[in-house]
């Protein structure tokens, strides 16, 4: 489960052999003075530094030291039962060379950086350093890890082994503190060089865990691979000044592999994964803020033992630290997980086929898809989904948005621009629900793409939808139940949507703008609008209304088939009236030609369009096209949505120019 702290460990332990007898022993032949010397210089540095018996045979070139003990505030601790390097030799006039050297009960408690109430140490019995080369004098000025990064950075060495090791860690406090137990099977690293193993593995590894009811198990960890890991990462961020001066970023590691994880609970969750990759994780250490991190860390963990939950400003502090580490202090190449499986107590099961993660850069996740995935419900309900899949979303922005609702809740959603910013695009595919109905729901296809400005409104949107369902869904008290085809227990819905904005012509064309319900009807729109400059889409709510308002109809196209929806409302109305359909469809006709008749005295140009609606009327499974642009134009849609909404909407017409196309 730790084993990315098994290779700190590794790192710590070539300072611990090279940092005390890399410091003029060959030349002075005075290994215990020189060895105090160093010891002292840490002590110095405020870290407690201690060893027990130091042997130097220059002839044997071997050199031995016992009962080696450092520790740093915050810094973690290294123990070294006995070092025993062989083959010393020197290179040069500044290096010195270690054919072999052998460490025995190795004990390290590493800086997690977690908290108080965390704890963890790593044990090895024994570890093996091969054709270690180090500089003869090491630095002295500075803080521990500030002396550990410089002299890291000029240590070489062809590869450290650990046969076995153990670990031991907790967390948390009284009733919810867990302690967790690991057994580690070999770790090799191989090509240390300027603080970067070129290549680390993992055999496989055993752990338990003890803690309250539920939290209590075992678990596996495969093969875990690591190739171009950089220890020197780790030390910058345990200093403030390194970090504050490390302002580029810096690749953690280049790649990483683990096989084969298991976890079950005794309280009958399990969790299994195959595989997992991830690749190119480098931190900007500047940008990352550890000591607020471990300041909120310690806060909330206060809270959660005395059983309150965060309050909200803190909660938001939070947030924002996690944005501001996304936006500027964290990036990854991509991350691939195969096959989850996972089972929950009441027969709930899960299971995933595939999670990828793209680029990680700026706060901006390239794109996050989820594929073949499935369950099991308590009740035996089951779901399936072939793919979900988003694009580009922005982790920064989706965090600070959670940031400004946990602080002013009431205020969420009053204007949309931030949404649109946090994800450009999403999609799901083949998915199957359940329903209290029965009969399940299928989205065979659902994608919305945009595209939308820092904190402005979308000015490029699409989506497409083709679904289907129980047509009980539709609750008879809405109003999109006059859509339903009643007569059928499950109805298709097609979906069709664009528009875009042309800012060189201030104009928005919304196309395509298309519905179809099965046995039902379908709706083909055209709009075409003008006057819509960039304050329509401004970050300011006042100033988007107000270009809003000057926004003008330069033509709708409309088309709208009868696929047998309007056939089934007669019936409908008509059993209500006690009247037949032909009856209930004639006094619609008669209504409509009553109430526009009117319109054509005053207007004969109407005339076509007038007849062919009465005839769409007339005639059920009938099309019905038309075409409206504004009489004088410019006509401000506001004016439109004013006038449907008064008590007289048909005054409208006055206002329009109603025509239907010419036939082909």
């Amino acid at each position: 489960m730790r084993k990315p702290f098994l290779i700190a460990l590794i790192a710590l332990l070539i300072l611990g052999v090279g940092g005390y007898f890399g410091v003029g022993l060959y030349v002075n032949h005075v290994a215990r003075g020189e060895v105090d010397s160093a010891l002292a210089t840490l002590r110095a540095g405020g870290a407690a530094a201690s060893v027990e018996d130091v042997r130097y045979d220059l002839f044997a070139g071997r050199f031995e030291m016992h009962g080696l003990s450092l520790a740093g505030p915050g810094q973690g601790a290294l123990k070294i039962g006995t070092l025993v390097a062989n083959g010393i030799e020197r290179r040069g006039n500044e290096r010195v060379f270690a054919r072999n050297v052998a460490l025995t009960d190795v004990a390290l408690s590493p800086p997690l950086g977690l908290g108080g109430t965390d704890t963890s140490e790593y044990r090895a019995p024994r570890a093996d350093i091969t054709g270690l080369e180090f500089p003869m004098r090491a630095p002295v000025d500075g803080t521990p890890p500030q002396i550990a990064l410089s002299f890291l950075r000029q240590v070489t060495a062809e590869r450290v082994d650990i046969p076995v090791s153990t670990n031991t860690g907790s967390s948390g406090t009284g009733d919810t503190r867990i302690v967790s137990e690991e057994t580690n099977g070999a770790i090799r690293l191989d090509a240390l060089a300027k603080g970067r193993f070129a290549r680390v593995t993992a055999e496989p590894s055993r752990f338990t865990l003890s803690g309250p009811t539920g939290s209590s198990g075992k678990g596996s960890v495969g093969r875990v691979e690591i190739t171009g890991f950089d220890v020197a990462a780790v030390l910058i961020l345990l200093d403030s000044e390194l970090r504050e001066a490390s302002d580029a970023f810096i690749t953690v590691h280049d790649s990483i592999a683990m096989a084969d994880y298991e976890l079950t609970l005794d309280g009958g969750v399990s969790q299994r994964i195959k595989n997992m990759t991830m690749k190119e994780v480098a931190i900007r250490p500047s940008a990352i803020p550890v000591e607020e991190i471990l300041a909120m860390r310690g806060q909330l963990e206060k809270l959660a033992a005395a059983g309150r939950e965060a309050p909200p400003e803190e909660a938001a502090e939070l947030f924002r630290l996690i944005a501001s580490i996304y936006d500027e202090g964290i990036r990854i190449g991509g991350m691939s997980l195969d096959t989850l499986d996972a089972t929950a107590p009441g027969g709930i099961a899960f299971s995933l086929g595939a999670f990828t993660l793209g680029a990680v850069e700026g706060g901006r996740i390239d794109s996050l898809t989820l594929d073949k995935l499935a369950g099991t419900g308590p009740a035996g309900e089951t779901f399936k989904m072939g793919r979900f899949a988003l694009g580009g979303l922005r982790a920064g922005t989706l965090m600070t948005l959670l940031a400004d609702t946990a602080e002013h809740p009431a205020q969420v959603g009053r204007w949309p621009a931030p949404f649109f910013n946090t994800l450009e695009s999403l999609s799901i595919d083949k998915l199957e629900a359940p329903t209290e109905e029965g009969s399940p729901l299928d989205i065979d296809r659902f994608a919305l793409t945009w595209t939308a400005e820092p904190d402005a409104l979308p000015t490029r949107i699409s989506a497409t939808l083709r679904m289907s369902g129980p047509t009980a869904l539709v609750n008879s008290g809405k109003s999109a139940f006059a859509l339903v085809p009643g007569q059928l227990n499950r109805a298709s819905i097609a979906v069709d949507f664009g528009a875009a904005w042309n800012e060189a012509a201030n104009t928005v064309v919304v196309e395509p703008a298309y519905v179809e319900v099965s046995d039902a009807f379908s709706l083909n729109l055209r709009l075409r609008l003008s006057g819509v400059d960039d304050s329509v889409f401004s970050t300011e709510p006042d100033e988007a209304l107000a270009g809003a308002g000057e926004v003008n109809l330069d033509a709708l196209d409309l088309t709208l088939t009868d696929a047998g929806l309007y056939d089934q409302k007669l019936e409908e109305a008509a059993k209500e009236q006690g009247l037949k359909p032909e009856e209930i469809r004639q006094l619609f006709a008669g209504f409509a030609d009553l109430l526009l008749g009117q319109a054509v005295a005053d207007r004969p140009e109407l005339g076509p369009a007038v007849d062919a609606f009465i005839r769409f009327v007339q005639k059920p499974m009938g099309t019905l096209s038309l075409r409206v642009t504004p009489r004088n134009p410019p006509l401000p849609m506001l004016l439109i949505v004013e006038a449907l909404n008064s008590e007289d909407p048909l005054s409208l017409v006055d206002e329009l120019n109603v025509t239907t196309p010419a036939a082909p």
